[in-house]
């Protein structure tokens, strides 16, 4: 093989090292996003059963 295309080879395998950690870095930081935003679903959920359960306690006592 000629040297140029051994060279340019190299440099595209490097350039698509880097885009798989790039990759791989972006994953990681959705999963940690992905888990952040579960729990603050998670929250929201239990404070608007909380929010439902004391608006038909007060429905309750004006009833």
């Amino acid at each position: 093989m000629d040297l140029d295309i051994l060279v340019r080879l190299e440099q595209k395998i490097d350039q698509l090292v880097q885009q798989k950690q790039q990759l791989e870095n972006d994953c990681q930081r959705l999963n940690e996003e992905k888990s952040l935003l579960v729990q603050e679903k998670d929250f929201i959920g239990q404070e608007i059963d909380r929010i439902l359960s004391r608006l038909d306690s007060l429905d309750q006592e004006t009833s």
